[in-house]
């Protein structure tokens, strides 16, 4: 059991793992050389999380650039959706539309609970203007 403890410790001394074998000056230098490693480290690591911490400030700027170039492709967008909107509402009569008024009626009888449309009448559909 001494012989394979012996081999044991050998190896490890010959890596460097281990001060076996030499005096309190050495195995003080080693243990002083990780404690700097070992806090340096520490304080690397802080000093780049409090700069990525800084850089915050600057998420709200970039999505505000970000939603202005959003905005205008949106509205480029929308304003070519309106005119053609536009265009085919003008090319089609929507006054004798039954289909839509059936539509509307039902999401009326279906907001007041009803089962059928029996009691009401669409008399006319036009578009509210909202500010």
């Amino acid at each position: 059991m001494k012989k394979r403890s012996a081999i044991i410790c050998a190896a490890v001394c010959a890596l460097g793992l281990t001060a076996c074998g030499s005096d309190l000056g050495e195995r003080m230098e080693r243990a002083a050389l990780n404690t700097v490693i070992g806090m340096g480290t520490v304080f690397i690591v802080l000093i780049i999380i409090i700069g990525v911490i800084s850089l915050f400030k600057f998420i709200p700027k970039l999505q505000d650039m970000f939603a202005k170039k959003d905005a205008g492709n949106v509205q480029e967008k929308s304003e070519s959706a309106v005119t053609q909107t536009v265009s085919a509402a003008e090319d089609t009569d929507v006054s004798d539309d039954l289909e839509l008024v059936a539509v509307i009626a039902a999401a009326i009888a279906a907001s007041e609970g009803a089962a059928s449309t029996e009691g009401f009448v669409v008399r006319s559909i036009r578009r509210v203007k909202r500010a």
